[in-house]
């Protein structure tokens, strides 16, 4: 029998989600890096986690940036970063938003932790799911 890569590839998401939902529900602190890509992956995030606190970080850079990044690893297919740019760059709604064309590694670490410090409130997510965005 064979199983279609989707339903394998949206399985293992929806178990990453799952996951860090545990995790977080066991007071457990963590980052995430992930891109959401598509509506099915996002609204399972936002369903498994709405009741979680996420500090929602938008990690941007220019078109011009992301290919000379993509060319430079070489272990991507080119193309790839802007063939996804507006699908990835569409949701318009962080906590915190890094330029990383312009900040350094250290800078979007201390401005992430100077937020978390500053208790303001984590609400981008909760817009979002309130939202039920459409990213395809």
């Amino acid at each position: 029998m064979q199983v279609s890569p989707q339903i394998l590839l949206d399985s293992m998401i929806t178990l990453f989600y799952s996951t860090i939902k545990f995790m977080s529900a066991k007071g457990m602190n963590i980052v995430v890096d992930t891109v959401n890509d598509n509506d099915e992956r996002l609204n399972a995030c936002l369903g498994l986690l709405s009741d979680h606190p996420v500090l929602f970080v938008g990690v941007t850079c220019s078109k011009e940036e992301l290919i000379r990044r993509e060319k430079l690893r070489g272990d991507r297919e080119i193309g790839l970063a802007i063939s996804q740019y507006d699908k990835v760059y569409c949701l318009g709604e962080y906590d915190i938003e890094l330029n990383t064309e312009t900040l350094r590694p250290n800078e979007c670490a201390n401005l992430i932790l100077n937020f978390i410090r500053s208790n303001r409130e984590y609400s981008a997510f909760k817009k979002l799911n309130k939202r039920s965005v459409g990213v395809s």
